[in-house]
């Protein structure tokens, strides 16, 4: 090993020894890492959760070398390599945050501060990108893999800020408005319709998801809305 490497010279060559050297690590596809992937970024919430400096540096070390190993295999396929994400990374930054960045990629000089404004710029420059682009999915550019709960509100968030009139405030009673005024009462609300699709059988994950599918049209993996009987 080169002592004049960086850490991330070092760990990028361990991560490439292994791949080429470890018949387990070898035989990983981006398919195979998938669940991988899923399961190393909810270690990394637990540990945000937890407020735990050394436990989240653990945990944003597993996550990373999902991103090297994906990398890996692409470039393995000839299609990119990490420093392509990088450079991909860096100039979508750069694009989307124009109250920083002028169009050279130069700190301008007069910085917006005004976070409704920044958010306008960011919608703004996303909108351009997508400019005579075929459209690649649904759900306004959110994953179909989110879990429901979080895809409901962020589609409902996306639609409020394009002045849909698929909002959040036409799905509100005032019955609802009045038992839901706070965090505690809000937690109620949902243990109490868990409960409730408990007592119906109904799997309430795959319920919204597809009643997402029906009024948004959103892309999602929902199956059937019944839970199994070897559900455990």
């Amino acid at each position: 090993m080169q002592e004049n490497r960086t850490q991330l010279e070092q760990l990028n060559a361990t991560v490439r020894t292994l791949r080429n050297k470890c018949a387990w690590t070898n035989a990983l596809t981006h398919e195979s890492l998938r669940t991988y992937l899923i399961e190393e970024s909810y270690e990394v919430l637990d540990a945000i959760a937890e407020q735990n400096p050394s436990l989240l540096k653990e945990e944003l070390g597993d996550l990373y070398f999902q991103i090297l190993l994906h990398s890996l295999i692409a470039e393995e396929h000839g299609q990119f390599g990490l420093e392509d994400v990088a450079e991909t990374l860096n100039a979508k930054l750069l694009r989307r945050n124009r109250h920083i960045f002028d169009e050279q990629g130069q700190v301008r000089q007069e910085i917006i501060t005004d976070v409704d404004e920044i958010i306008r710029v960011w919608d703004a420059a996303k909108q351009a990108e997508r400019a005579g682009q075929p459209r690649k999915r649904k759900n306004a550019g959110l994953p179909a893999g989110l879990p429901a709960l979080a895809l409901a509100q962020k589609l409902l968030d996306r639609h409020a800020r394009a002045g849909s009139e698929q909002t959040a405030t036409g799905l509100v009673s005032q019955q609802l408005r009045e038992r839901v005024t706070d965090e505690r009462s809000l937690a109620a609300e949902l243990m109490a319709l868990s409960a409730r699709a408990e007592e119906l059988g109904l799997d309430a994950e795959s319920v919204l998801r597809a009643a997402l599918g029906q009024q948004y049209g959103a892309e999602t993996d929902a199956t059937t809305s019944r839970k199994s009987p070897l559900k455990r």
